[in-house]
């Protein structure tokens, strides 16, 4: 396998007019699986296409397995890219599918029928070596379109949103199915998603972009539990992290209707976003800032509800095991540790001070 760098890579379209990428530096080391997470449009593909080779960065410099790669043609650079509409060759049957890559590079029959069969019977598609793709289903076709990646044995796995055509069911039991071959080749993987569930879940290593720019990267649980802009806490989670508007100043939180003050280490005197996820809502406990609201929507989850809950102006969501009435008043309260502060005009994390 091999590791992907990427040191100050810009592209843009039109001329100039529109940035797909904004100086991106970013490092995946050997046999690391990592998720590039983002909207449609924040250049996860763009950056997916470049380390392949598809595409020309305007500027800076692509390394893979420390060689610089910017000039090497596609078919060179030992990467496999798996599309998200899979580009089967609809004329070729299963097994020409995956062994079309080895007979491109001259490989000896003998031995692709050999790689061929090892790739097939390890992703459970043996039996389906006869069939055109238009006689699969959506998740036999993304195994064969792996299975044409796999048998190549490249040094990085290039995946671009490979489940999202597939129905919920079949999605989940695949997600596990990858995540357990490629650890267990200790593959180098770059996999694009829009899904932060499917992120969160697969990764070692996760990169959140946004307009082009990478706002965050580091390992899944340490990007949740310390978000480092608005952008990043609002994307990443479950749920989505609770927004209430307010000012900053010689200590002391205030919301802008009022209801919500409290006392915080963060000393910096700012209009801000005040950040909380539902989880960390608590019903009838004595945290340290209590508040009373009303239950206004109940949105059942199985074992849980999601519940939004008016304070003043404010609308907050918390989970709760048990199901309110509507419009029936909430006591719920939360501890200041699990605010987030976010400068209201850069989105930027402000911090507690140290010395408080």
């Amino acid at each position: 396998m091999a590791d992907v760098e990427l040191r100050g890579i810009r592209k843009s379209y039109l001329e100039g007019a529109v940035a797909a990428l904004r100086d991106i530096h970013l490092k995946i080391p050997d046999g690391v699986f990592s998720s590039i997470l983002g909207p449609s449009g924040c250049g996860k593909t763009t950056l997916l296409r470049i380390v392949a080779g598809l595409e020309r960065p305007d500027a800076g410099e692509i390394l893979i397995g420390g060689r610089p790669a910017n000039h090497i043609p596609p078919p060179e650079r030992n990467v496999a890219m798996v599309f998200q509409n899979y580009a089967l060759y609809p004329h070729k049957r299963v097994y020409e599918n995956i062994a079309i890559g080895l007979r491109l590079r001259r490989t000896p029959q003998e031995r692709i029928r050999e790689k061929v069969e090892g790739v097939s019977n390890m992703l459970n598609i043996e039996t389906l070596m006869d069939r055109y793709p238009k006689q699969l289903s959506g998740g036999q076709q993304q195994r064969v379109a792996l299975a044409r990646a796999l048998v190549r044995e490249p040094g990085v796995f290039l995946l671009d949103e490979p489940l999202s055509n597939l129905d919920a069911q079949v999605r989940d039991a695949t997600r596990s199915e990858l995540k357990k071959l490629f650890r267990g080749i200790r593959a180098t993987v770059l996999y694009v998603t829009h899904d932060q569930t499917e992120a969160m879940m697969m990764s070692d290593y996760l990169v959140v972009m946004d307009g082009g720019a990478i706002r965050q990267a580091g390992e899944p649980t340490h990007i949740y539990a310390d978000p480092t802009h608005r952008f990043v806490a609002e994307f990443i989670g479950a749920h989505r992290i609770n927004a209430v508007p307010g000012r900053l100043e010689n200590g002391r939180f205030r919301s802008a209707d009022g209801a919500i003050v409290f006392d915080t280490r963060v000393s910096k005197t700012s209009n801000v976003l005040m950040e909380i996820r539902p989880e960390n809502l608590v019903h009838e406990s004595q945290e340290q800032i209590m508040l009373q609201g009303e239950a206004v929507l109940v949105e059942p989850m199985g074992p849980s509800n999601l519940v939004s809950v008016k304070v003043r102006e404010n609308e907050l969501k918390m989970l709760l095991a048990s199901r309110p009435i509507l419009g029936a008043p909430l006591r719920f309260s939360f501890s200041s540790r699990h605010a987030f502060f976010f400068d209201a005009q850069s989105g930027r994390r402000l911090y507690p001070d140290l010395e408080a």
